[in-house]
């Protein structure tokens, strides 16, 4: 998350200086920032268990006859997925957070006046 909000914000500071330039606050430019990163780490929780559900049942389905007696249903490790979510979570709003305060930092003028 640190990785895509930080690429972000370095590819869409044209974008921020043109949205502070045509009136936006400093809080609604890193607003954007923050849904944005909210919108993709929610899709990628959920993308990700969908997928590790699946590929469970595919394992168990393939596996059947290794298992004596084969499982009635799957058993997970849920107080780590909760933590791994967790993690992904904090994750997610550090790396919005110093995105936001790097947008403060960002010359705006200078941006809007290189092209």
């Amino acid at each position: 998350m640190a990785l895509f909000v930080g690429v972000g914000l370095t590819e869409r500071r044209q974008e921020l200086a043109t949205m502070a330039a045509l009136g936006a606050s400093l809080r609604q430019a890193a607003a954007f920032l923050w849904s944005e990163a909210a919108l993709v780490l929610a899709a990628a929780l959920a993308l990700a268990a969908l997928l590790g559900w699946l590929l469970a049942k595919m394992l168990v389905a393939m596996l059947q006859h290794v298992f004596d007696p084969p499982p009635d249903q799957l058993a997970a490790p849920w107080t780590f997925l909760l933590e791994l979510g967790g993690a992904a979570i904090l994750g997610g709003l550090v790396a919005a957070l110093l995105a936001a305060r790097g947008i403060r930092r960002l010359p705006l003028g200078a941006i809007l006046r290189e092209e």
